[in-house]
């Protein structure tokens, strides 16, 4: 069967004054299409359907229209929650969108770990797939705190509770797997930063104070792992099985630059394949990446004032409306400017809305960046090996290394922080 696997859609956000409403609805109807076009029988929203917990009627509207069409598609829908959404609101439609296929999973119950499992079924109605629908796991949901804890101590305890509560619930998928003539793959969720993920500006962390980043051996062996939370789509282990599928849209100015994507699953790739015969054998690969079409325009400058405003006169603006896509016809260019100034400047803003007056232009930030702050860049730059922390000279190393791609930094994080727990353990041992 083929899953389709999205998240961070952050229905109802608000982005500097503006209503992304018309974007998300863009996006869900491009979605559905391809709903259509790929025959997908399963579709995973990896948290954060919502950007509040209380979001506009709207937003509700586009949510339960989107399980109507979903349902009308014979697709099922499995949502979990991200740390953006309310868990009372959810519980509101979940007993009812059970009727129409939509699993909803908005809390994790320790009570009740058989609510976490999901079968997916094919049209036939037999079992195709195992999800593992763990939301969003707030620390008080897997874990009680004692009193004279150290620091140290709740991150640990934080850690061995989340990764005891996916085993429970990876346990229980096995032997319903085991029931089952033949065994099927098993998909994990989860809604939190892993080791090596990459964050964006609008991205809040996650356990804050006890645990920043979980390593990837706290998941059991998924199948796959449906990630959610971070906003750049990224895969966190080497075959690319788990995996942030990014949020849909740009949610803050630093997320241009790259492709937005959502994940397509084919299990029926899944497993181990034969070596193809011939040299021109195509292998077929169980995931692919689907990339999504650009719905806003938008786009940050930077610069001295007079190179800000030449960029302005730059910027092509006729293609940027009409670039391969009708949707974006008829939309205003959203412009973030960041000014680098030695000294005061009175009229900044002024000449930027004299730069963009009778152009499709919306000025939606400005900011100043004054040369105290370019020179401390530089210092930073500067400081020597004493001054910085173990992780601070591996993130510096990684970042003026021009020939590692992203892929290849992601996976190099991931080693270089396996490493240094273990680092870190061997040393409290032996104290």
């Amino acid at each position: 069967m083929k899953i389709l696997h999205t998240s961070d859609w952050h229905l109802g956000q608000h982005f500097m004054g503006k209503s992304r409403r018309d974007e998300h609805k863009a996006f869900i109807v491009w979605l559905l299409a391809l709903v259509d076009s790929e025959s997908i029988d399963a579709v995973i929203i990896a948290g954060d359907i919502f950007d509040t917990g209380s979001p506009p009627s709207y937003a509700r509207e586009m949510y339960h229209q989107l399980v109507l069409d979903m349902k009308a598609r014979e697709c099922q829908l499995v949502i979990v929650a991200g740390n953006h959404d309310s868990v009372s609101m959810l519980n509101e439609s979940k007993s009812l969108l059970s009727y129409l296929d939509t699993q909803v999973s908005s809390q994790a119950n320790l009570d009740d770990l058989e609510s976490h499992v999901i079968p997916l079924n094919d049209k036939n109605g037999e079992v195709s797939a195992w999800v593992c629908a763990v939301p969003y796991l707030r620390p008080k949901d897997v874990m009680k705190s004692a009193a004279g804890q150290s620091e140290q101590d709740k991150k640990l305890g934080l850690l061995q509770h989340i990764g005891d509560f996916y085993q429970q619930v990876f346990e229980l998928a096995c032997e319903k797997n085991k029931a089952l003539k033949l065994p099927v793959p098993i998909i994990g969720t989860g809604h939190l930063t892993a080791m090596g993920g990459q964050v964006s500006e609008s991205v809040r962390d996650l356990y804050v104070g006890t645990l920043e980043a979980l390593p990837t051996s706290v998941f059991p062996k998924f199948d796959y792992l449906a990630l959610g939370h971070i906003h750049r789509a990224q895969a966190i282990t080497k075959d690319g099985r788990f995996r942030y599928s990014g949020s849909p849209i740009p949610l803050s100015f630093d997320e241009l630059g790259r492709n937005k994507s959502l994940v397509v699953i084919d299990t029926s790739a899944f497993g181990d394949q034969a070596l193809a015969m011939d040299l021109f054998d195509e292998r077929q690969e169980p995931i692919q990446l689907h990339t999504i079409p650009t719905f806003q325009p938008m786009q940050s400058l930077k610069g001295n004032l007079k190179d800000v405003l030449k960029q302005i006169a730059d910027l092509p603006l006729t293609e940027s409306k009409t670039k391969g896509c009708s949707i974006l016809e008829g939309k205003n260019l959203w412009l973030e400017v960041t000014v680098i100034a030695d000294e005061y400047l009175s009229d900044v803003h002024k000449r930027l809305v004299e730069a963009i007056e009778g152009k499709p232009i919306e000025l939606l930030r400005v900011m100043r960046k004054s040369a105290v702050e370019t020179k401390r860049d530089t210092f930073e730059s500067r400081q020597t090996l004493s001054e910085l922390t173990v992780k601070e000279v591996f993130e510096k190393s990684l970042q003026g290394n021009a020939d590692i791609d992203e892929e290849e930094s992601v996976i190099l994080t991931n080693l270089f922080n396996h490493c240094l727990i273990e680092m870190e353990e061997s040393q409290e041992q032996q104290a």
